[in-house]
């Protein structure tokens, strides 16, 4: 059996031959599963989607010119089915239709969430692979749309018997225009939560809202306020993106180098770095498996948004000035 031993792969370096005559059948129809599906219809794939009975998706799917069957008739037609479901719906959706799982059925996720901290089973670990983007859906989308596509992480749950059809599936979604990097179930699992956790949805969005809370308790203007926290944020990741960290800093001010520096190691202290160490400690342990599970099983986190975003003035101008936005570029 060939060996990949390559980490990275781009366009020129990937054949969509493997999953050129291959039926993709996909169970879901939120923001990424949507996105996959109409990447491989306009790559030429032949792809449908598996939906509940009065799924409000089957009118979204049917918009968008995909084919919508029952989930039971894409596991009795399909070969390729990709698993784009919620997270903690996909175990109990494999142990649902695994009697309609085959030998011969190649399953896929975006995420490796649920094999690697689950007991999910499946008629043979070597047909399960993973093509993770590394982007939401519209990102996903749009990008494919401009001619690219976003970085995505590509592995083989247990084999590499079936890396080339998860290859393809990237070069379908447009990810090796940008680059396709060669992972494992449990390294995209365990960086996906840390990053998300640490920086993603942690300590950017509530870094924004404590700011801006502050500012406004200090009696500064409420639109100002919002721009400096806020609008100036995605100034500055756009900086950072098209720079890089160390040029980044030297594309800004005296003041706002040193001020940046100097209070920012102030505030990411010691004690900041030791929480973070205990949050990816918790990932790799399963702890943070555990605490998702039981808070689940009482709320999906909406309780604890409403806790933290009780600023009406922040929600108020947040729709206020989006609006304003859309309209002036109508």
């Amino acid at each position: 059996m060939k060996t990949f031993a390559n980490k990275i792969f781009f366009d020129k370096d990937i054949s969509i031959e493997p999953i050129k005559n291959k039926k993709i059948g996909i169970i879901g129809y939120g923001n990424q599963a949507r996105a996959q599906a109409l990447n491989l219809k306009d790559s030429k794939l032949k792809v449908q989607v598996g939906l509940r009975r009065g799924s409000k998706s089957l009118k979204i799917a049917k918009k968008d010119s995909i084919p919508s069957t029952s989930i039971l008739e894409i596991f009795n037609n399909c070969d390729i089915i990709c698993l784009l479901i919620p997270d903690n719906q996909i175990r109990n959706l494999i142990e649902k239709y695994r009697l309609y799982i085959s030998n011969e059925h190649i399953l896929l996720v975006s995420h490796g969430y649920t094999f690697v901290y689950e007991d999910t089973l499946v008629p043979d670990n070597d047909n399960v692979i993973m093509v993770a983007p590394s982007g939401g859906g519209h990102i996903v989308r749009s990008e494919f749309k401009k001619g690219f596509g976003v970085p995505a992480l590509v592995a083989c749950y247990q084999s590499e018997k079936h890396f080339p059809i998860a290859l393809a599936y990237a070069k379908a979604l447009g990810s090796s225009k940008a680059a396709v990097f060669k992972s494992t179930f449990k390294e995209e699992t365990e960086t996906d939560l840390f990053a998300e956790q640490v920086i993603l949805t942690g300590s950017i969005p509530l870094l924004i809202i404590e700011s801006y809370k502050v500012l406004l308790e200090e009696g500064y203007d409420p639109i100002v306020s919002w721009f400096v926290c806020f609008y100036e944020t995605k100034t500055i990741i756009d900086l950072i993106f098209k720079k890089g960290l160390n040029d980044f800093y030297d594309s800004v001010s005296n003041t706002a180098r040193y001020g940046g520096l100097s209070k920012g190691s102030y505030l990411i202290d010691k004690n900041f770095q030791t929480k973070i160490k205990k949050v990816i400690a918790d990932i790799k342990s399963k702890s943070f498996h555990k605490e998702l599970v039981s808070a689940l099983k009482e709320d999906d986190g909406n309780q604890l948004k409403k806790k933290i975003l009780n600023s009406k003035d922040f929600n108020y101008l947040e729709k206020e000035l989006l609006i304003k936005h859309l309209n002036s570029t109508d």
